[in-house]
């Protein structure tokens, strides 16, 4: 588990793309608006006030890391993410 002022951070100041993606129905989540290599942390911020459930998927070469974000507790926890549903918690590999 991570603050989540240090994961936005990290996201702002990193090299690699991620994707927003907001929970949307029976375990669902949806993609959040442009995704892609572009930074869009201000569009994170924005969901994040309106208190949705954000899962922010970083896309490296090496393996896919998501992170569930739960701004009620500062925290980002890292899942097991696919096909737009979190399968389980996954402990830190960092």
């Amino acid at each position: 588990m991570r603050h989540i002022d240090d994961f936005i951070d990290q996201l702002e100041n990193g090299e690699n793309p991620f994707n927003i993606w907001v929970y949307s129905s029976k375990g669902q989540y949806s993609q959040f608006g442009t995704q892609g290599k572009k930074i869009r942390t201000p569009g994170l911020q924005k969901a994040l006030r309106k208190h949705l459930q954000i899962v922010v998927e970083v896309v490296n070469d090496a393996e896919q890391e998501a992170y569930l974000l739960l701004p009620e507790v500062h925290a980002a926890v890292p899942v097991s993410f696919a096909n737009g549903q979190v399968q389980q918690l996954t402990r830190p590999t960092h």
